[in-house]
């Protein structure tokens, strides 16, 4: 009795030590057999019902114990063992986001784990290092705040994300706008997914943001980043990287200080001016694992196409948007990291490959990002872009949400451009239409002056000159300290004093 009690403990014993290396996910999958496998026929439906993990262990002759990772699928009460000829086996049916997240891991995740494990150590790193470059985004004023939309990319990253992974990791999606004009997106490995004002502002549609969204999400949830690390033959450590990162960082810094003719201290310049300058992104983005080969470029542009799919959206969105970019980069001879790396398949074969690139543009939409507009349009009016920040500026006029700023800009816009009686009067209007949708932007004050001189209307540019000399005197009383308003005041007088030198000067001219 006793010998049969202690067998019963030995082999409860095993039973538990065995369950604590094996994880079910449960699932439902529906798929077709296009080949013969494991003893399945061609042509059978089957249903996966769970994704199994099992650490397996395996005791050579020397009684040397080590373990084997490994995935199986339960389908039609039949385990069957995860191999590189099951993805060209399986035709799945997809019909949710879920499902093609789900069918794509068994496809392209799971046999790389199998072989490498989780590398969690590796993933910790990556990790810190997404974080780092996170922290040097937000800490150099680069990070773009605006409730509202940021609140509405959210709901599609919520209906586009998995909620849950195969492999178990503990990721969710979230959300990081970066003010920058360059047309960059991306999620990082800690599940940060960055894009750019720039990118926001080349879209015309709701569906091209989806497509967007998934395509960078694809690369995330087919764990690309880790498999292009491991792939790399050498690696620094991660000090010597980000030694290495600031270093050019701030040599990329001073140079662009010092082009623009802006007074520096060499050797203060922070990692922020640069970091995201083509040569220091690409470094960051190398080293996290997100330079992409045409294979995996591919696999996110088709999950994306089939996310379209199961939305019912337009299934040249993807197509259509990376053909704003493609417009975009050669209207301003742009060189973005998001599609310079000589893996990536020319931009241009896959927008027709993905199909006819002329999805409408969506007005709703574009009122969605309206602030974008003007934040993206200030940037081109800055670098000299009048062209490019007055299709913006009109984009908005046209769907009826422009700010007093998007006037002004386009009519400093129409002023470097152009020096017609017919462009200073339109000018002049759009100053005239920022006034009334805000009286209060005082900017709207001096650019009204700017415009009079430009008429060569001496006389109401002296006259709208004290008028807004007294606006500042008033605003003063409030706020002592704006350096801003005294400098305001200070132009006003000096202007006041020009011009009436000016016309005392032209007075005294007596004709021959």
């Amino acid at each position: 009795m006793k010998k049969a009690f202690l067998i019963i403990i030995f082999i409860f014993s095993l039973s538990w030590i065995h369950a604590q290396h094996i994880q079910i996910y449960k699932t439902d999958l529906s798929a077709a057999l296009l080949k013969k496998y494991e003893g399945l026929e061609k042509g059978t439906s089957i249903t996966i019902s769970e994704i199994i993990f099992e650490k397996k262990q395996n005791v050579d002759a020397y009684q040397n114990t080590a373990y084997e990772d490994m995935y199986y699928i339960r389908t039609n009460e039949k385990l069957i063992p995860i191999t590189g000829k099951l993805k060209e086996r399986l035709a799945f049916e997809c019909k949710t986001p879920q499902d093609i997240w789900d069918s794509e891991v068994i496809k392209h995740v799971l046999l790389p784990l199998q072989k490498k494990g989780l590398q969690k150590e590796l993933r910790l790193e990556r990790e810190q290092d997404a974080l780092d470059y996170i922290d040097r985004l937000k800490s150099n004023g680069l990070v773009y705040k605006d409730p509202y939309l940021e609140n509405y990319i959210y709901g599609l990253i919520a209906k586009i994300a998995p909620t849950h992974y195969i492999d178990k990791r503990p990721y969710r999606v979230n959300l990081l706008i970066v003010d920058d004009s360059s047309l960059n997106a991306g999620v990082y490995p800690n599940g940060t997914l960055i894009i750019t004002t720039g990118l926001l502002s080349c879209l015309h549609s709701e569906d091209e943001l989806i497509a967007i969204l998934s395509h960078e999400i694809a690369h995330f949830v087919l764990d690309h980043q880790i498999q292009n690390v491991n792939k790399a033959i050498s690696r620094k450590n991660r000090a010597a990287f980000w030694a290495t990162l600031a270093t050019g960082a701030t040599a990329v810094a001073e140079g662009v200080a010092a082009a623009n003719g802006n007074y520096n201290t060499p050797g203060l310049a922070t990692l922020g001016v640069a970091t995201l300058s083509g040569a220091i992104a690409s470094e960051v983005i190398d080293w996290l694992g997100m330079k992409y080969n045409h294979k995996q470029e591919n696999e996110a542009d088709a999950i994306a196409k089939n996310m379209l799919v199961i939305f019912q959206r337009d299934t040249n969105a993807l197509s259509s948007a990376l053909n704003h970019i493609q417009q975009t980069i050669n209207e301003e001879g742009l060189d973005d990291i998001y599609f310079d790396s000589f893996t990536h398949p020319a931009l241009i074969e896959r927008i027709h490959k993905l199909g006819d690139p002329q999805t409408l543009p969506d007005p709703d939409f574009e009122r969605k990002i309206s602030f974008i507009i003007t934040n993206v349009a200030r940037k081109k009016y800055d670098s000299g872009r009048f062209t490019q920040a007055i299709d913006l500026v009109s984009q908005n006029m046209e769907n009826h949400v422009a700010t007093s700023e998007d006037y002004i800009l386009k009519a400093y816009c129409l002023f470097a451009l152009y020096n017609s009686a017919q462009s200073n009067e339109e000018a002049l209007s759009l100053i005239h239409s920022a006034k009334a949708v805000d009286p209060t932007n005082i900017e709207a004050y001096k650019a009204e002056i700017v415009a009079y001189l430009r008429l060569d209307d001496k006389n109401t540019a002296l006259r709208l000159l004290q008028e807004y000399e007294s606006i500042l005197t008033d605003m003063q009383q409030s706020d002592h300290s704006s350096y801003f308003i005294d400098t305001e005041i200070s132009w006003c007088r000096n202007m006041q004093i020009k011009l009436n030198g000016m016309q005392v000067q032209q007075a005294t001219i007596q004709p021959y």
